[in-house]
């Protein structure tokens, strides 16, 4: 057989023969294998357009429908499917070639190795080229998705059952220490979830001015007093607001002072005030307030820290849901939800992190004599609980009852726990101060 690429896309490779003539020795050897033992086909995650050759690519995609037929891949079969195809492969005589081209299968997996590797350097030369000729926003983030695409079919593989097996049986005989999950600051709440666990979207939602954003910046100060990593994306404040209430929350100092602290701070609260600013300086706070900040930079932030930091717990922040910018045109609202959730919970499970992600309740709440939200109140509902492990919801009595017997209390509702039990858990919360403690009973 002549291992020179007669027929090769050029467009996408270039005109360099070694690449070229390494490709067609790799693809003759993967079809080679499958006519040489049928079965390898099921562990191929090849697909037909990963193939440089559009014969190679017919082939294939013949060989793919045999085994969806369930009928033997073999020369004979291959030319019953093609039909009038056959002699735009190169008749059977190329079919045959094939058959005698693989000596053995042992090597299957190094040569899909090298065809994958060589379409993602396609697309990228593609993509790169375009966006030279074409030196735009939108080329720039063309070549930027099929990058990002790339590493995450790439960046991680796939446990085998014998792995995972094994794991789970050293756990029967070793003593776990600790809680699954990063901490929650609050052992009720360490009961209810086990922490914040990797791989986990937790939807934070209430109405407006019940303290959502104050738990959320709390949570993430758990995280670093655990020499963690927090992450937070303000989108509807400023970095320095969100500092300000991290600051008003460990001192437990009136928000209200920073309008104009040297004033207002009394020189006991001073010494607090540096005591708070000394533990924030030296704790791994990263703090984004973009707020026209799109997923493709979400997950770039992401990536860039987590390779900085890869062992250390990590906490995402994201203030809020409904305000993530998406650039691509959806028919329904809900539909641009959907998207957004369920590109944020891959995110989390890519990296092997939580991300907490803040959002609204529809205005449907007011209108019931119980105002304590369920998941039908989440803003297109479906979506986000479907993509969602944990569904958090808090609601303080005194927010719609100034009498109420509760008081300071916040109730801290489970309403959704993919992997542990649902309930309430109470907790107090110093609002002029953001401070939420954990003895609400």
């Amino acid at each position: 057989m002549n291992t020179l690429s007669e027929g090769a896309d050029r467009r996408n490779l270039g005109s360099d023969e070694a690449v070229l003539r390494l490709l067609h020795e790799a693809e003759s050897m993967i079809l080679g294998a499958v006519l040489l033992e049928e079965d390898r086909i099921h562990q191929l995650s090849l697909e037909t357009k990963h193939f440089t050759q559009s014969r190679n690519r017919i082939v294939f995609g013949a060989m793919k429908e045999l085994q969806k037929k369930n009928v033997e891949i073999n020369p004979v079969t291959l030319v019953e499917e093609l039909q009038d195809q056959t002699e735009n492969v190169g008749g059977v005589t190329y079919l045959l070639e094939l058959a005698a081209y693989c000596p053995s299968v042992a090597n299957l997996g190094y040569y899909e190795k090298i065809v994958m590797k060589y379409y993602d350097l396609s697309l990228i030369r593609n993509s790169a080229s375009h966006f030279l000729n074409d030196y735009t926003p939108e080329s720039a983030q063309d070549l930027y998705k099929v990058l990002i695409e790339m590493h995450s079919e790439r960046s991680h593989d796939e446990e085998t059952k014998e792995s995972i097996l094994m794991e789970l049986y050293e756990s029967l005989y070793e003593e776990r220490r600790g809680m699954p999950g990063v901490n929650t600051g609050f052992p009720a709440l360490n009961g209810l979830t086990g922490g914040w666990k990797d791989g986990e979207l937790i939807i934070l939602a209430a109405r407006p001015s019940m303290g959502k954003t104050a738990l959320a910046i709390q949570l993430a100060w758990e995280t670093m007093k655990e020499e963690g990593v927090s992450l937070v994306f303000s989108l509807e404040m400023s970095s320095k607001q969100i500092m300000q209430r991290l600051l008003s929350n460990l001192s437990d100092i009136n928000m209200m002072k920073w309008h104009n602290p040297y004033k207002y701070l009394s020189k006991e609260e001073m010494p607090r005030m540096q005591e708070a600013l000394n533990s924030v300086y030296k704790a791994n706070l990263q703090l984004s307030d973009n707020g026209l900040i799109t997923l493709m930079e979400i997950r770039q932030r992401i990536l860039n820290l987590k390779r900085e930091y890869p062992t250390q717990p990590f906490l995402v922040v994201i203030d809020y849901l409904q305000l993530i910018n998406v650039r691509e045109r959806f028919d329904r609202h809900d539909l641009m939800i959907g998207h957004i959730t369920k590109q944020l919970k891959s995110m989390a499970k890519e990296f092997g992190i939580p991300i907490i992600l803040l959002s609204q309740l529809s205005r449907g709440v007011e209108s019931r004599d119980d105002k304590r939200p369920r998941l039908s109140d989440l803003r297109d509902s479906g979506n986000i609980e479907q993509d969602a492990d944990i569904v958090l919801f808090l609601y303080r009595d005194e927010y719609y009852n100034s009498a109420s017997e509760a008081g300071d209390v916040v109730e801290v509702k489970v309403a959704k726990n993919r992997n542990g039990p649902v309930g309430t858990v109470k907790l107090r919360f110093k609002k002029e101060c953001g401070r939420f403690s954990g003895n609400g009973k």
